[in-house]
């Protein structure tokens, strides 16, 4: 699960948290926090592929750490067909799915 997270434990008073890592779509990007025994998920206002940020619903400060991570899809998200041209967009989204599962 290498570079598929980021767990922060200070500042926990703030809403917004950067995405320092890859992902094929924004909405893939999740939030869990941790509150000393077990983790749960926390609800996101939203989320911004241009600023690499998520927003959280509520500051989370009622837990110990939170973890940003990245959930890639396993549904076939490009269905190459015999005779096409492989775009580069496409080869490259095939890749990028199979190293983030």
């Amino acid at each position: 699960m290498a570079n598929s997270y980021i767990e922060y434990d200070t500042g926990l008073t703030e809403t917004t948290y950067d995405i320092p890592f890859k992902y094929i779509s924004i909405s893939d990007v999740n939030v869990k926090g941790y509150d000393g025994s077990s983790w749960s998920d926390l609800a996101v206002d939203s989320r911004s592929s241009t600023d690499n940020t998520v927003t959280l619903v509520d500051a989370p400060s009622a837990s110990q750490k939170i973890r940003v991570w990245r959930n890639t899809s396993t549904s076939q998200l490009v269905d190459f067909q015999n005779g096409s041209r492989l775009s580069e967009r496409d080869l490259d989204t095939a890749y990028q799915q199979g190293l983030f599962v």
